[in-house]
């Protein structure tokens, strides 16, 4: 057992009779634990309960010094459906940041988690999620090939969350554009993310919020409508989930926006790989390695942007 000390309750656990009426209770005060229920998981338990199969284990219950129920969501929704009283193990008081650990590795993934902080929808928790891990990997030096690789910890998301906020309005208009352009959701969050690190929110706005259906506004070659033609034509209409490629297209389009440039086409960028070439003097096949393109960098702020792609004659000052 833990030592109470002057500011948290005493952990301990119990063996007791676990109600309907007490499951009802604690999954009233289920706040802090925002990780939705797996039907399948739910009806498990129920077949076990019925069955009367259930056996009094280690795994039981847990509540946090809040009385907010931490593990065992699944148990009790099954004992609440089926109206089985059950005798299990419970613990009471443990620390709120124990729920991170809890199944951390095994069931709950990073979207869970993000779900679980921010309060946001699971949808778009998940969308979110696959952002900051493409995030993450691309602060930590990795090469863009592997943005979408590893798993984000529970520690991680609560440190990535407030590195990178995005609100969940926001990601759900992203998401709504993203199926406008049969583009990814996520590609879009990192795109916006990282030309907002370099350029004022409203200027970025100028290029995600005439993406979409907003893009047939425009005329002749406005790397907006261009963004959304290649992305439908490219992906056969169906959204992509190519984050990363997508996530350089959108930049080089907004390069473009700002800039005033004309661009014929959004290319994905290439992987390191092989190609065959013939030797001038001796007129053989040989294998000549080439390395993967680099990720574009956003174009820095001049003092004035053009407004080629703006419907304007004149220029807009930043600053």
């Amino acid at each position: 057992m833990a030592e109470e000390d002057s500011e948290n309750p005493r952990t301990y656990t119990e063996v007791t009779e676990v109600t309907p009426d007490k499951c009802s209770s604690w999954m009233e005060k289920r706040t802090c634990n925002r990780v939705p229920l797996k039907r399948s998981n739910v009806d498990k338990f129920k077949s076990i309960l019925r069955n009367r199969q259930f056996r009094t284990t280690h795994q039981g219950f847990a509540l946090d010094w809040h009385g907010c129920l931490i593990d065992g969501q699944h148990r009790a929704a099954a004992i609440i459906e089926t109206g089985v009283t059950v005798t299990a193990q419970v613990t009471y008081n443990l620390s709120p940041d124990t729920f991170a650990a809890i199944d951390g590795g095994r069931v709950r993934a990073a979207g869970d988690f993000v779900a679980q902080i921010t309060e946001m929808r699971q949808s778009n928790a998940n969308v979110y999620a696959a952002a900051l891990k493409i995030l993450a990997n691309r602060a930590a030096g990795l090469h863009w090939m592997r943005w979408t690789s590893g798993r984000l910890t529970a520690e991680q998301v609560q440190d990535l969350v407030p590195r990178w906020p995005v609100d969940e309005e926001r990601i759900v208009r992203l998401v709504s554009k993203g199926k406008q352009c049969h583009s990814s959701a996520t590609g879009l969050i990192v795109a916006r993310t990282i030309i907002t690190e370099v350029w004022p929110e409203s200027i970025t706005d100028l290029f995600f919020d005439g993406i979409g259906e907003t893009s047939r506004e425009f005329v002749g070659r406005d790397p907006r409508s261009l963004y959304t033609n290649t992305m439908i034509n490219v992906n056969r209409g169906v959204v992509s989930r190519d984050s990363v490629q997508q996530s350089a297209q959108a930049i080089k389009a907004f390069n473009a926006l700002v800039s005033g440039d004309s661009i014929g086409t959004l290319k994905k960028m290439k992987v390191a790989g092989v190609k065959i070439i013939k030797d001038r003097r001796t007129g053989k096949e040989i294998q000549q390695e080439y390395p993967p393109d680099r990720y574009p960098e956003v174009i820095q702020p001049a003092i004035n942007i053009s407004d080629k792609w703006l419907g304007n004659d004149s220029t807009t000052s930043i600053g």
